[in-house]
C-alpha cells in the first residue's frame, strides 16, 4: 500500500461519535461495493489508527479516524470517497491523498469478527429455527458466556441493507510482523492476511 486518505470524524452536540461512525462506515461500505470486482473484492483497505480494545480500566474505543489505503492513485479516483461522504461534510474532514511515510511503526491487519450476541437473541433465534419452546432454548444456552477477548473488541453499530436490522461491526486489530504482497479486500475494506502500514 503506497497511498492513503485520512477521514476524521467531527462529532457535535447533536450528532454523537457512535452515531457518526455508523453513518460514515455505511458510506465507505457502499463506496467499496460500487467498485468491487466479480469476486466481491476491492483494492481499497480500511484501517482505524486510533481504535483500542477494552481493558480493565478503559472501554473499547474506535477513535475518530478511519484511514483508507490503496496501492494505486487510480483506485482512489475510482472510489471517489468525497462523493459518498458529501451528505456528511459538516461532520467529517477528508484529507488529500498522501504517500505512506517511509518511517512507520510496523504492520497490522484489521478484520471483522462476528460476535455471538446476547443470550436472549440467541434463544429467540433457536426457538424460531428449531421450533423449540423458550424453556428448551434457554436450557441450551444455560452455560453460555461470550469470549472475553471478543467482548472487548471495539465495534460500530450498523444497519443491514438486506434485512434492515441492526448489527455490530466488531473489529479486530492484529499486529503483523512483515509486509506481504498486495491482496484484495472485502467490501468493508478488511483482510486479516493483509499487512497494512501502521503510523
Amino acid at each position: 500500500m503506497k497511498h492513503y486518505i485520512d477521514i476524521t470524524l467531527l462529532p457535535s452536540d447533536d450528532i454523537g461519535v457512535h452515531f457518526l461512525w455508523g453513518k460514515v462506515m455505511m458510506q465507505v461500505h457502499l463506496a467499496l461495493v460500487e467498485i468491487k470486482d466479480t469476486n466481491n473484492k476491492t483494492p481499497i483497505a480500511v484501517s482505524f489508527p486510533e481504535c483500542k480494545s477494552a481493558t480493565a480500566k478503559h472501554a473499547a474505543f474506535m477513535g475518530n479516524k478511519v484511514r483508507l489505503f490503496a496501492a494505486c492513485l487510480s483506485d482512489f479516483d475510482k472510489l471517489n470517497i468525497q462523493k459518498w461522504l458529501i451528505r456528511l461534510e459538516d461532520y467529517v474532514h477528508i484529507k488529500a491523498v498522501k504517500e505512506v511515510p517511509d518511517e512507520i511503526e510496523g504492520f497490522e491487519s484489521f478484520n471483522r469478527i462476528t460476535k455471538a450476541g446476547r443470550p436472549d437473541k440467541l434463544i429467540r433465534r433457536r426457538m424460531k429455527r428449531k421450533g423449540e419452546t423458550i424453556e428448551q432454548a434457554t436450557s441450551h444456552f444455560s452455560s453460555y458466556s461470550m469470549d472475553k477477548t471478543i467482548k472487548a473488541l471495539p465495534f460500530i453499530k450498523m444497519k443491514s441493507l438486506s434485512d434492515k436490522g441492526d448489527f455490530n461491526l466488531a473489529i479486530k486489530r492484529t499486529a503483523m510482523s512483515e509486509r506481504n504482497r498486495e491482496i484484495a479486500f472485502s467490501t468493508y475494506g478488511f483482510n486479516k492476511e493483509a499487512a497494512l502500514p501502521k503510523f
